[in-house]
């Protein structure tokens, strides 16, 4: 469970059991993150419901970073301190988990997300029964 940007209900898996979706992990200051946006949103585009985590962030600074880039998430939890990146073993941002209906990671893509990756590695685990 994690804050949300909102500052909303906290964002929890247990409200996504039973559909797959992506979690993202940015962050502002991050350029290789910026390269990637267009990627996720082209993934919202498609229906894919991604869940954004601000790594070590300021939420002023999230804000302003999607308000710039657009806002391919439903739903934006903060992890100012880091400790949600340690527990999915984190190596740095972004990196990109792809989760099955049943709540398993079924993919993990680890840096900058490419049209490449996108077709080949989380669109086929988004797929995966």
């Amino acid at each position: 469970m994690l804050a949300s940007l909102s500052g909303g209900e906290a964002v929890t898996r247990a409200e996504r059991l039973g559909r797959p979706y992506v979690v993202n992990l940015f962050a502002s200051w991050c350029a290789p993150c910026r390269a990637e946006h267009p990627h996720l949103m082209a993934l919202q585009a498609a229906g894919v419901e991604i869940v954004g985590v601000a790594y070590k962030d300021r939420p002023e600074n999230t804000v302003r970073f999607l308000n710039e880039l657009g806002n391919p998430f439903t739903a934006v939890a903060l992890d100012p301190d880091g400790r949600f990146g340690l527990e999915l073993g984190l190596a740095g941002v972004p990196e990109t988990f792809v989760i099955g209906a049943d709540g398993t990671v079924r993919a993990v893509h680890r840096g900058v997300l490419t049209e490449r990756e996108v077709r080949e590695l989380i669109e086929p685990a988004l797929r995966a029964p």
